[in-house]
């Protein structure tokens, strides 16, 4: 719910990156708490793959898997564009993945003050910096919560990307990263000002 707010919300109090926007979202949980097999994962692919769905955005990590490197490899040969969060696990922890796959657009978080999330994981390569904190998002309840992590970042760089059409129209739209720090922020700041603060 938070993630799609992040996308598609529209309100009095509350706007998404693409308000009013259709959403296509597909539950890789599959009711279980620790989450779906790779799987569940492949066969969401290919549906959104099946409903056409250009920009897909994954807010969520795993470790490194075959058959999904393969059939994200396939579906951005194809023109699909992949947007992942990398996590939530820490600098020093192992690189995530999907964001780590050649062709993915990898996304870490930064909070208020444009600094990347202590928390924030790592991947082989970074694309853009997005708000990951110091913002908030829907509940199911209708009601609004405080959110910080890199998986509300990703949907942030999604949205942009499915309005500039293309990978390097957005590199060129983004806010460059502090000095020094461009390995860090990848491309560059994306949404900045897409924070929903009370």
């Amino acid at each position: 719910t938070a993630v799609a707010s992040l996308l598609i919300g529209h309100g009095a109090e509350f706007q998404g990156v693409r308000p009013g926007a259709e959403l296509y979202a597909a539950d890789v949980y599959c009711g279980r708490p620790t989450g779906g097999a790779v799987d569940a994962l492949v066969a969401a692919f290919a549906w959104l793959v099946h409903e056409r769905v250009p920009v897909i955005n994954v807010s969520l990590v795993g470790p490194k898997n075959t058959m999904l490197e393969t059939v994200l490899g396939s579906l951005i040969g194809a023109g699909y564009i992949i947007v992942a969060a990398v996590g939530n696990d820490g600098p020093a922890a192992p690189p995530a993945y999907p964001a780590s796959y050649p062709g993915v657009i990898a996304v870490t978080g930064i909070d208020g003050r444009n600094r990347l999330l202590p928390e924030a994981g790592r991947a082989l390569h970074i694309d853009f910096a997005a708000p990951g904190a110091d913002m908030d998002a829907a509940r199911t309840d209708g009601g609004k919560q405080r959110v910080r992590g890199t998986s509300f970042a990703a949907p942030l760089v999604a949205g942009r990307l499915l309005d500039a059409g293309s990978v390097a129209i957005l590199r060129a739209k983004a806010t460059p990263a502090p000095t020094g720090k461009s390995r860090a922020y990848g491309y560059g700041i994306i949404c900045g000002e897409c924070r929903n603060i009370p």
